[in-house]
């Protein structure tokens, strides 16, 4: 049996995912600072107000779900290190005989 494990890739994506608050909300931080004098229409700065409250709470919801997905190749990545540490300890064992 050959299995193989492209460590450095799942490292990758783990920082990826764990890194998706951070990049997500510097989308949006600029949107808390405008002031609401900056859109003098008022139909219009209402509609910019809920399109920001409503794309917070989404990038809020994507940040959660990439923290978790972070998580989970983590966990995946573990486990891929243990069986690979359990299997080189076996073939050790038995004086690496397949």
């Amino acid at each position: 049996m050959d299995v193989s494990m492209n460590y450095a890739a799942m490292e990758s994506s783990s920082r990826a995912y764990r890194n998706m608050r951070d990049l997500l909300g510097a989308s949006t931080a600029g949107m808390d600072d405008v002031d609401s004098s900056a859109v003098p229409q008022d139909a219009l700065r209402d509609r910019l107000s809920d399109l920001h409250d409503s794309w917070g709470s989404g990038i809020d919801k994507l940040a959660e779900f990439s923290e978790g997905a972070g998580k989970a190749v983590d966990t995946a990545l573990d486990a891929f290190r243990s069986f690979d540490t359990d299997m080189a300890a076996s073939f050790e064992g038995d004086g690496g005989s397949a």
